[in-house]
């Protein structure tokens, strides 16, 4: 029963959580179900380990009802009737974490009852909130637009034939929460396309993005931000794009929402990754320096944790920077903040690139058995670096095995973009042709590296490569 629905709803709660929902299920209001009641209290009496031996359908059933026989029928009922009431205690926990829904719905419903004096003093106060914020954002911009939307729907009610600014608002809200949107999800067709096998429409023309520059909504700081990052991701070969985006992330963090701020910073740092491995090497300080801002500045945390893709590429880039100390007290410092789930693969393939780079080949050999390649990315690192780790200890026939089924993988993975591929399909070619080739021709071999576009690890081939030419 570990898998099911109501099991893993339960998993998700905190530990504050799952007090509340205590107290939702005993009221009469949402719960008026005494046997629902006492499924609750059992399944919380095993929370969060939920242990399979004690969530056994027929040990469950006999604590719910001790003098009946199994019935699995009603068992299923009750679950049912208990995972509805998580989804609307989830559901009713989003809308009140939401900015303002609740009082934009209050203001709806006491207009429409004509309460007008309770519906002023719930508008005043939210028009206080909303003037302290001033925060560009999406969420801001939506709010502002249901706000003047609803404003527009109560004057129609008073049936008044006078000018009401209202309805410009509300158009005017609109226009920013919808270029803010269409930008970002054009930007985040662009940056998938670049990693994944696929191709998405735009459907943005030059009369769209005239208009967007046009109605001067780019004086918005998050829209110019979105524009700015949707410029260089569709011209990515123009550099300076990417440096008005960097500069425009330090001038206006102070008037941003975390929320949206850590999606810009990923975009940045997706676009120098691009960067590096095309040979760009200068991005290699360009995304640490906006890793480590990020982290610092808790925008790349969210609710206490550190994604384990920002720590894994944290320790890479600071190790082909060759800052072996600051990797050590930055495992340290940030390892306990990565997922629970996560936290034991990131930190075994972590320590295995340390390893690696500090020449202690066979602990980062142990190290890597110690990974489950539950992730692409993960399983493409760890083939490099064993790769490496085999040319290094002159393991060759190791070497030329894994080579030869890592190419086999990448020829027939169809879930990796193009470009990911022939990044690491190009680094098993050129690592071949310098185990293979006479040491007259590795000059030959060293050009080819030099002139490949996309290329995994292309500072260690190069300096391999001149070394076994002598």
């Amino acid at each position: 029963m570990q898998n099911n629905k109501l099991i893993l709803l339960l998993q998700t709660m905190s530990q504050s959580e799952i007090k509340r929902f205590e107290a939702f299920v005993g009221s009469d209001y949402f719960n008026k179900d005494e046997d629902i009641r006492r499924l609750f209290g059992y399944l919380r009496g095993h929370y969060p380990s939920f242990q399979r031996t004690h969530i056994e359908k027929e040990r469950v059933f006999r604590a719910i009802f001790p003098k009946q026989p199994y019935d699995d029928k009603q068992l299923r009922y009750l679950m049912s009737g208990l995972n509805k009431l998580g989804e609307h205690f989830l559901a009713l926990q989003q809308i009140e974490s939401t900015p303002h829904q609740l009082q934009l719905a209050l203001m709806e419903t006491l207009s429409q009852r004509g309460l007008d004096k309770s519906y002023r003093q719930v508008d005043k106060a939210l028009e206080q909130t909303l003037a302290l914020r001033n925060s560009d954002s999406s969420d801001h911009f939506l709010t502002r637009f249901q706000w003047a939307n609803l404003k527009e729907r109560h004057f129609e009610r008073q049936r008044q034939r006078r000018y009401d600014e209202n309805v410009q608002l509300a158009a005017n809200h609109l226009d920013r929460y919808y270029f803010l949107h269409r930008l970002r999800i054009a930007c985040a067709m662009l940056d998938r396309q670049t990693i994944l096998q696929a191709r998405y429409q735009l459907n943005l023309t030059e009369d769209w993005v005239r208009h967007l520059q046009q109605q001067g909504f780019l004086g918005e700081a998050v829209i110019r931000l979105y524009f700015t990052i949707f410029q260089t991701l569709s011209d990515e070969n123009e550099e300076a794009h990417f440096f008005k985006l960097k500069l425009g992330i330090a001038a206006a963090s102070d008037q941003i929402p975390r929320k949206d701020l850590h999606d810009i910073y990923l975009f940045a740092i997706n676009y120098c990754a691009r960067k590096i491995r095309q040979g760009k090497d200068s991005y290699v300080e360009e995304a640490l320096g906006l890793y480590l801002t990020g982290i610092a500045a808790g925008i790349l945390i969210d609710n206490g944790e550190l994604s384990p893709w920002a720590f894994t590429n944290v320790v890479k880039l600071s190790l082909r920077m060759q800052q072996y100390d600051h990797i050590e007290s930055f495992i340290e410092q940030y390892s306990p903040m990565l997922p629970p789930s996560f936290r034991e693969n990131a930190l075994h393939y972590n320590i295995a690139e340390l390893f690696y780079y500090t020449g202690r080949y066979e602990e980062a050999q142990v190290q890597l058995q110690k990974v489950a390649f539950t992730d692409i990315n993960y399983y493409l690192g760890a083939r490099v670096m064993l790769a490496k780790i085999f040319y290094e200890t002159a393991a060759e026939e190791s070497l030329y095995s894994l080579l030869a089924s890592f190419t086999i993988f990448l020829k027939r993975n169809k879930e990796i973009s193009n470009e990911l591929k022939h990044t690491y399909l190009n680094f098993c070619k050129l690592l071949t042709q310098i185990v293979k080739k006479p040491k007259a021709r590795l000059g030959e071999v060293l050009s080819s590296i030099k002139a490949t576009a996309l290329l995994t690890d292309r500072a260690w081939l190069e300096s391999t490569c001149k070394t076994a030419g002598g």
